[in-house]
């Protein structure tokens, strides 16, 4: 066992609890073989000692109780991960304290392995599930859990027994899992003859949803199909060899047990009857789909309409959400691919789709929410989900986000503008996903940038009135933002004068709230900068209906093209560059003496500030084409002047637009002291130069054909 090993996986991990770094590490634990050496266990308890002072993010929970299952001793910080692993992989509805009991990770007596067995039991019983209970060799079907009681109704199955409620923790115990299906019946009913005992195996196994002991499947013949049968004949008809003519093909096991004649669901002729005919066989509790019902479907899919698909997206969710039910991994990808591109939910591009495209992921009800969610995570890589999720309302995320990384989810939200309803969910879940990159996101210019934004559709339009609500009225989300502004007081200042959806007076109790809890904000405010802000001509009026005016920024054509050559490069050069230049420097190892992981972080943070300056420029930009210019007598941008300072001699400039100066070539932009000065006086008149002395416009002219020739490029 390679100890050296060993710790380099748990420091990738504690550093940051990648999905590919857990899978690395369970991977190498799983590898040593049951059970896990007290060493190891020893070892791992670094791990959970730094986790269980944290909230656990999904993927670490997932990871929890993968390692359990290794055999691994209940230590004292490990139970203390398993008790987080289980509330945080607990959905609400089951999230209460009976339950968590009936799990056992409140028990020293239980080990590690058997909450996990006893977690995967409790994971698998749906409403219909069919129930083997050892310890009682009776079958049943499973009815409505009650969360608040922990019990759960049984029913009679196959003939056998009676109806009853059972206590949650004995059936978690032991207890066999099976999904509905026409076959399982056959495991049950003792009425007649018992099915052959290899088809008896190869049903309990393909049924089965947690792995089932041979003594088990034993018991479940015993006590089922074979029942009647005395001792001898029993082990008679145990041990017979397979017969071949009992032998279930595969793709007949699996296909829809429907009655001869009738229209199987991947036959139908449109989506509401394909939507009725899963209703009728779930109803007659029909098993996974057979190799042909998935081609079947896939060439249904493959015909439909995308006109069709996006006007009946509703319907085409709730059909796949069905299709799940009974189709997974390979075969659920072979079925639902060519709708990729064709539905407003499953769009070819996520990130370059609008919000409304999304809009079907904010109708569905939560159930079908997490199963629509469950089959992106299947079909698609993470990129693609990450994509979405920058444009899906808040509910829909609650169910997405489980299935992605937080660092995937930092690359596509710097790469493309993400929504309030992202900043929401990210802030919402700031304890259980803790990633200080995540917390970056949200940030003042973020926040303006979408509440300045046009108003979005229905579905986000709850977000945006909350995240409006938090920036008046959260001291903690007021907080944050001042602390991610670093003690840049001059970016605040740009920010909040900037805020479109502020009237003058929110705009002046907001700074109010904040000079509150920052000294640095209160004494930059005071100084008179707060009535500038004020007095800047944005947002004077009261009424929401007022359209603020602003002054564009100009600048020559030249400029204005370097701008945005420079934005297209970060986004398409240097993020990218710099995503994988992290990705090379995480590979080393420790990251508390990696200077290439220090400097590519610093990096990455220089980029998205220089990326929000120039969206914001040129979002405000008026490009000047200077041969259009007329200039008379009055100094314009796109006109050489000629000016006295005062104990000088005349000096010759080009007053030029805001990123043209360059004081070399005499090139003056309007934005400088002196362009300000200037900027609109006639030849002849006098003005305050930048010393505070008197200068005098002397001449103006239009600008050198060489030069309008190189600025209008």
């Amino acid at each position: 066992m390679d100890i050296t090993r060993l710790d380099e996986l748990m420091l990738a991990v504690m550093d940051s609890p990648r999905q590919e770094r857990l899978t690395a590490l369970k991977e190498f634990v799983s590898a040593i073989g049951k059970p896990v050496p007290e060493e190891v266990a020893d070892r791992l308890e670094t791990l959970w000692e730094e986790w269980s002072s944290g909230t656990l993010a999904v993927a670490s929970a997932r990871f929890a109780m993968d390692i359990a299952l290794t055999g691994i001793p209940g230590k004292v910080f490990f139970r203390k991960v398993l008790i987080q692993a289980v509330k945080v992989l607990l959905p609400p509805y089951l999230n209460h304290s009976p339950v968590i009991k009936a799990l056992g990770v409140r028990s020293e007596s239980t080990q590690p392995g058997e909450i996990a067995l006893r977690f995967a039991r409790l994971a698998a019983i749906k409403n219909g599930s069919v129930i083997f209970l050892p310890s009682s060799r009776r079958w049943a079907v499973a009815g409505t859990m009650d969360s608040i009681n922990a019990t759960l109704p049984l029913s009679a199955f196959g003939g056998n027994g009676s109806n009853s409620v059972t206590p949650l923790d004995i059936i978690l115990q032991d207890a066999v899992i099976l999904n509905a299906g026409s076959e399982v019946i056959q495991l049950a009913d003792s009425r007649t003859a018992p099915i052959a005992s290899d088809r008896f195996r190869a049903i309990v196994a393909k049924y089965a949803q947690v792995p089932v002991s041979d003594a088990k499947v034993k018991l479940m013949a015993q006590s089922g199909c074979a029942k009647n049968l005395d001792a001898a004949a029993f082990d008679k008809y145990w041990n017979a060899a397979p017969a071949a003519a009992a032998a279930v093909p595969a793709t007949a096991a699996a296909s829809s047990a429907v009655r001869p004649g009738t229209r199987r669901a991947c036959e139908g002729r449109s989506l509401k009857e394909v939507d009725m005919l899963l209703d009728s066989e779930s109803a007659a509790g029909c098993g996974e789909f057979a190799d042909d019902e998935i081609a079947a479907f896939h060439t249904f899919f493959e015909r439909l309409k995308a006109d069709t698909a996006k006007r009946e997206s509703k319907l085409l969710a709730t059909i796949v959400a069905k299709i799940s039910d009974r189709a997974s991994g390979e075969k659920l990808a072979a079925i639902l691919t060519p709708l990729t591109g064709k539905t407003a939910f499953f769009p070819a591009n996520p990130a370059g789709s609008g919000f409304a495209d999304f809009a079907v992921w904010g109708e569905l009800a939560s159930k079908l929410l997490e199963k629509l969610a469950s089959v992106a995570a299947q079909i698609y890589d993470e990129d693609y989900l990450a994509a979405c999720a920058i444009k899906l309302p808040l509910k829909a995320l609650n169910c997405i986000c489980s299935h992605i990384s937080d660092e995937a989810i930092c690359d596509m939200a710097r790469s493309h503008r993400c929504s309030a309803d992202l900043l929401l969910w990210i802030w919402k879940n700031r304890k259980k996903r803790s990633d200080a990159e995540l917390l970056q996101l949200i940030n003042l210019d973020n926040v303006s940038r979408i509440l300045s934004g046009e108003e979005p559709p229905k579905a986000w339009g709850a977000a945006r009135r909350e995240m409006r609500a938090m920036l008046m009225d959260d001291k903690n989300f007021q907080g944050h933002l001042i602390d991610m502004l670093g003690g840049d007081t001059i970016m605040f200042g740009s920010l909040l004068q900037s805020a479109l959806f502020l009237s003058s007076g929110e705009r002046q109790s907001l700074m109010v709230k904040l000079a509150r809890q920052s000294k640095e904000l209160q004494e930059y405010l005071e100084s008179g900068a707060g009535q500038k802000i004020l007095n800047a001509g944005i947002g004077k009026t009261e009424t929401v209906a007022a359209v603020p005016v602003h002054e564009p920024s100009y600048t020559s054509v030249k400029s204005h093209k370097v701008l945005i050559k420079e934005l297209d490069d970060i986004i398409n050069i240097h993020v990218p560059e710099n995503r994988e230049a992290l990705k090379t420097a995480r590979a080393h190892g420790d990251f508390r003496e990696n200077s290439e992981f220090d400097a590519a972080k610093e990096r990455r943070n220089y980029l998205s500030r220089r990326r929000s300056e120039l969206e914001r420029e040129l979002a405000n930009i008026q490009p000047v084409v200077m041969k259009q210019v007329e200039v008379s007598d009055t100094a314009v941008i796109g006109s050489e002047i000629e000016i006295q300072l005062s104990g000088s001699g005349s000096e010759k400039y080009y007053l030029l637009g805001a990123w043209d100066g360059d004081p070399d070539r005499r090139f003056l932009s309007y934005r400088t002291r002196l362009g300000k000065a200037v900027l609109n006086c006639r030849a002849g008149d006098t003005f305050e130069g930048p010393d505070g002395k008197p200068a005098k416009l002397l001449n103006v002219k239009q600008l050198p054909a060489e030069i309008i020739a190189e600025l209008d490029v």
